[in-house]
């Protein structure tokens, strides 16, 4: 809508996984501001249902939230953008663009750090035995 949604994008990733995030984020006069919600924006949501929407807070959850919307924006691969008349097209790369697909990279991502957190707590060395388990038992 002419002076009012033209900061606006839409992004839809359908892929592996058909869940759809409630994130939401704005750039409020310059101000950053993040918030999780239980519902999406329809009508059926919000008039039959009690719905809650929240403010992200917490400066770690934020910078990873916000680098999880910048992968999902990169897709090129599984990627529509709303149009202004309501229509989605299809996102493909750009002729130099590396081809993105958002979820793949997340798991990627995901499964990187499940690795790095199992070495981490099997690299922690803490000795057991008579005198010296915590609380001195």
């Amino acid at each position: 809508m002419r002076g009012l949604s033209g900061n606006i994008e839409v992004r839809s990733v359908v892929d592996r996984f058909l869940e759809h995030s409630r994130v939401y984020y704005f750039q409020n006069g310059g101000q950053e501001e993040l918030f999780l919600s239980s519902a999406d924006f329809m009508p059926r949501n919000l008039d039959r249902r009690l719905e809650i929407m929240w403010p992200v807070r917490d400066d770690v959850a934020r910078q990873r939230l916000v680098a999880v919307l910048r992968t999902l924006f990169s897709d090129n691969q599984s990627a529509w953008r709303l149009l202004p008349d309501g229509r989605y097209e299809r996102i493909g790369p750009g002729r130099a663009e590396a081809k993105v697909r958002s979820q793949e990279r997340l798991m990627d991502e995901a499964r990187l750090r499940g690795e790095a957190s199992r070495v981490r707590r099997l690299a922690v060395f803490r000795p057991v035995g008579p005198g010296l388990a915590p609380g001195g038992r």
